[in-house]
């Protein structure tokens, strides 16, 4: 290949590489990598409308990972298409998923992540693991959305 053929090849990928440097920027997703994580951990997707307020992270104790919370807002006319999305992972009088549920909510509270968000709410639930003791889950996920509010509480358990 001659010099001059090898700087028009060499001239033509760098512009190719330039350009694709914005198009890129431009079709990637934006939002906060905590609403990527509780999408992929439903295998659901939010509306663009759905924003971090605040995030408790897991705190390691002696018997596993801990907790954390992670305070969502979002439109209220999105919440419907949420509440679609997740009927697969409603919680129906389950007393002991409630439970467990409210166990981890306290604990966060207690952590000082306080939220005015109650189990009065629409819940949904996932278990993380197969680790079951007495009905007990070992590790999950859940999801708390106060419609009035516009609010969306995600919970992770592990122990």
């Amino acid at each position: 290949m001659s010099d001059k053929k090898f700087k028009r090849v060499l001239i033509i990928m760098s512009i190719i590489f330039l350009a694709a440097i914005p198009l890129l920027f431009l079709l990637s997703d934006s939002r906060d990598q905590s609403v990527k994580e509780v999408e992929n951990k439903f295998g659901i997707s939010f509306p663009k409308s759905v924003k971090r307020v605040r995030e408790l992270y897991k705190e390691p104790d002696f018997h596993g990972d801990g907790e954390a919370a992670v305070l969502f807002s979002v439109d209220k006319a999105d919440i419907k298409e949420i509440e679609s999305s997740l009927k697969d992972y409603k919680v129906q009088n389950d007393e002991n998923v409630i439970s467990q549920i409210s166990t981890c909510l306290n604990a966060v509270k207690k952590r000082g992540f306080d939220t005015s968000i109650d189990l009065n709410n629409e819940v949904y639930f996932k278990a993380t693991s197969d680790n079951v003791f007495n009905n007990m889950y070992g590790n999950f996920i859940a999801l708390i959305i106060d419609e009035e509010k516009g609010e969306i509480l995600f919970l992770q358990w592990d122990t």
